[in-house]
């Protein structure tokens, strides 16, 4: 008898001992902080066109959810087809903070045709900080110098991505002459190097493009530039690879944003570029496990502010 009840007694002090230390596990593993490891990002072709097809079209979300932490992630298609998807994070999630693919001191996109710009309205609205995970231009710029890019690969980036907007707003053809004054209002230093001179701009884009600049469909060139699928010559153009060499560099400032922003908030609100999202996917999951998607095709209709502006904007910097 004696025996019987030693042998109850350490059973039920065992399964005390287990549930105690399963507690003091979870409390550890929810209090050890969220790092980005950013040696699992890649940017490589092939592993982008398998993550591709394991997603829906963009616009799309992704909602990450790990012990109290939620992230919800809108892996967007930039333009206005993307601010429906916006609204519905921030009415069904309420987020505690926003963040958005836009470099310090760069101007937000048009409000109501931009998520970035949108994001920064609603997060204005509802009066939550605001956080640019994109990395300044300056340090964009002395990345891709130390990769081997020159000034004029940079100017045409710029360019050829103006000519692009440019093209979706009016009909009319870019000259070489605006794109250039374009670009030396915006974006040039003087410091990176030498402006483009209309003849020097023409014979760039004549050699990398092999096309007249002002007689360039700048939507098509952009979307063969951009395409998941890229022809052999797309490959080889400057373009192609700066673009994506940047891009890498981007993708992980934007992860150690969404780590910072996790060990602060327990809601976050996160818009990018979905090559920029495909770039994170592997990382996003060891941090915090499969995403719920949801498909922006399938949102139900959304009902946008439209009296949209950034009067209450609170902007704050997690990461330097």
């Amino acid at each position: 008898m004696l025996g019987f009840c030693y042998t109850g007694h350490m059973k039920t002090l065992l399964k005390t001992v287990f549930a105690v230390a399963g507690v003091l596990l979870s409390l550890q593993a929810v209090a050890q902080p969220f790092t980005a490891d950013v040696s699992v990002l890649s940017s490589e072709l092939t592993l982008h066109q398998e993550r591709y097809e394991a997603f829906p079209r963009p616009p799309y979300l992704t909602v990450y959810q790990k012990g109290n932490k939620k992230l919800v992630l809108l892996a967007a298609r930039h333009g206005e087809e993307s601010l429906p998807a916006v609204q519905y994070a921030f009415d069904e999630y309420k987020p505690q903070a926003a963040f958005v693919e836009r470099e310090p001191n760069e101007a937000f996109g048009p409000c109501l045709s931009a998520e970035d710009g949108y994001t920064a309205a609603l997060a204005s609205l509802q009066q939550i900080p605001l956080v640019r995970m994109d990395v300044s231009l300056e340090q964009q710029w002395l990345f891709a110098q130390g990769k081997g890019f020159s000034y004029e690969d940079w100017q045409m980036l710029w360019i050829i991505r103006e000519g692009y907007g440019r093209a979706r707003e009016i009909a009319q053809p870019l000259t070489a002459k605006e794109a250039i004054a374009t670009y030396a209002k915006r974006d040039h230093h003087p410091e990176w190097g030498t402006l483009f001179t209309e003849q020097k701009l023409n014979k760039y884009f004549k050699k990398h493009y092999k096309q007249n600049f002002e007689e360039t469909d700048f939507i098509k060139l952009y979307q063969d530039l951009m395409n998941i699928y890229p022809e052999k010559w797309v490959i080889k153009t400057p373009f192609y690879r700066l673009n994506h060499a940047t891009g890498l560099a981007r993708s992980q400032f934007m992860l150690q944003n969404i780590a910072a922003a996790l060990n602060k908030y327990d809601v976050v609100f996160a818009e990018m570029g979905a090559g920029h999202y495909l770039d994170l996917v592997e990382a996003l999951q060891q941090m915090l496990g499969a995403p719920q998607v949801i498909d922006g095709k399938d949102l139900p209709e959304q009902m946008l502010w439209k009296e949209c502006n950034w009067d209450k904007l609170k902007e704050i910097v997690l990461v330097k």
